[in-house]
């Protein structure tokens, strides 16, 4: 950065002469008025993305009984999945995508119905809880508002009031709000009841930390724009002396500053410039302790975040993506299924108002229709042949079934089974012969597995 940008530049406009302290703020101001944190933060974008490759990937497929559900309803689904991004960047796995991203990043994340004139007439959109317009509270006798959130006298939400223009518009009121009802609005959170604390959702737990520690690699940057602005704002105050002239007569050395250039770099005699106490000899370690700490918090392996693999083996790094898959395990079923299923009951809904038959007795019980079985992408084994060899054992002795082990790939047991019919039936027609027997292979573990 030359200095004339620096000394122009607004970011230092209300800083003093050796005085760093305004320019500072100036700078955090300047890095907390962005409302996009990925892109002042790489450690929280890889992170959140690496998250949710992990716990979404291609997007998680419901799978509806042909018993109740009619082939017109199974083909409009799939022809809605599509275009139900109200944004119309993604499909449906992109929403979903969006709404884990958001929640991991920004702490909660809310999916709105909205209803438009399409032939299944509901698209989703994914709103910021920065839309939420939670300043807003009012005490009631029966129903009051907190956090931008109308609850029953019992504790229930009923409303949830959303600004109608984003923050950084012209024209923007914190006054202007929507109120949606809640049966049109998903909040994707951390289970919460009345009276329970809602302050630190724990899945937001890694991206907080992030945010704190959002100058981790930029910190030499930061020291070096600070010794600059110092530096230029010196130069500001008056006319500075070249070296070697002698000063005029009545004027003291103690209101000179002598500047020396070498290349890019002014060094000004008398003031005093330290390096920050972060970069130090163990700054390196210091960095990979911190990574890790984020890593642990976000739920996801320090590899996954970093990409670092020379100081694993394959005991270590299987048991971190056993402990990841929990943690993903538990968030799909726990906070991720539930709001998917109310997607599908409002899919239902809109059904209805097409052309389509009718979901028998959908309206006497509809919990019948909206659970779904779904089928989340499959992970990927550390050591297929090994994983091959258990599933196989686990088949011969009960204790899985096919359906669970297609499933757990990313397809059903008829998408699997229909699958390998095709597959043998064109090998049939072509003449080819399969090969039934396999060669044995040596699955003992080696030394080499824990190097």
């Amino acid at each position: 950065m030359s200095y004339s940008a620096v000394a122009k530049s607004a970011l230092f406009s209300d800083a003093q002469l050796h005085d760093n302290e305004k320019s500072e703020q100036a700078l955090n101001n300047e890095i907390k008025a962005s409302r996009h944190l990925m892109r002042n933060n790489p450690i929280v974008r890889i992170g959140a993305t690496r998250f949710r490759a992990s716990c979404i990937g291609g997007g998680a497929k419901p799978v509806f009984s042909p018993d109740i559900f009619s082939p017109e309803f199974l083909t409009r689904f799939d022809h809605w999945m599509h275009y139900c991004d109200f944004s119309g960047h993604s499909n449906f796995a992109g929403v979903q995508a969006l709404a884990v991203m958001t929640a991991l990043i920004e702490g909660r994340a809310f999916i709105v119905r909205r209803r438009t004139l399409d032939f299944v007439p509901l698209q989703l959109e994914v709103v910021s809880p920065l839309s939420l317009a939670s300043e807003l509270e009012k005490p009631g006798k029966g129903s009051y508002v907190r956090g931008g959130i109308l609850y029953s006298k019992n504790g229930k939400p009923q409303k949830y009031a959303f600004y109608k223009l984003p923050k950084d518009h012209p024209e923007f009121n914190e006054e202007s709000v929507n109120w949606l009802p809640a049966s049109d609005v998903i909040d994707i959170r951390d289970v919460i009841h009345p009276g329970q604390s809602s302050a630190q959702p724990w899945i937001s737990a890694g991206a907080d930390f992030a945010k704190q520690y959002k100058d981790n690699q930029t910190v030499e940057i930061k020291s070096r724009m600070k010794r600059q602005g110092q530096q230029v704002f010196a130069l500001k105050e008056g006319d500075v002396s070249q070296a070697g002239q002698a000063p005029k007569v009545g004027q003291t050395n103690q209101s000179q500053k002598l500047v020396h250039r070498v290349g890019g770099l002014t060094v000004l005699h008398g003031i005093k410039t330290a390096s920050p106490p972060e970069i130090a000899v163990n700054y390196q370690e210091h960095n990979n302790q911190v990574l890790r700490m984020v890593a642990g918090l976000f739920g996801i392996t320090y590899e996954m975040l970093t990409g670092e693999l020379t100081q694993v083996n394959y005991s270590s790094i299987r048991a971190g993506m056993i402990n990841h898959r929990r943690f993903i395990s538990q968030l799909r079923g726990i906070y991720l299924e539930p709001s998917f299923n109310r997607i599908i009951g409002w899919f239902c809904d809109a059904y209805h108002l097409t052309d389509g038959p009718d979901l028998p007795d959908y309206f006497v019980n509809p919990y019948a229709y909206i659970a779904p079985v779904w089928i989340w992408p499959e992970w990927e084994e550390i050591d297929p042949l090994k994983a091959a060899k258990a599933q196989v054992l686990e088949l011969q002795e009960d204790i899985t079934s096919l359906e669970k082990i297609s499933n757990q790939r990313g397809n059903t047991l008829d998408q699997h089974l229909d699958s390998v019919k095709r597959s043998k039936d064109a090998a049939e027609q072509r003449g080819i012969v399969t090969n039934e027997t396999s060669a044995p292979a040596d699955d003992q573990q080696t030394d080499d597995d824990d190097d």
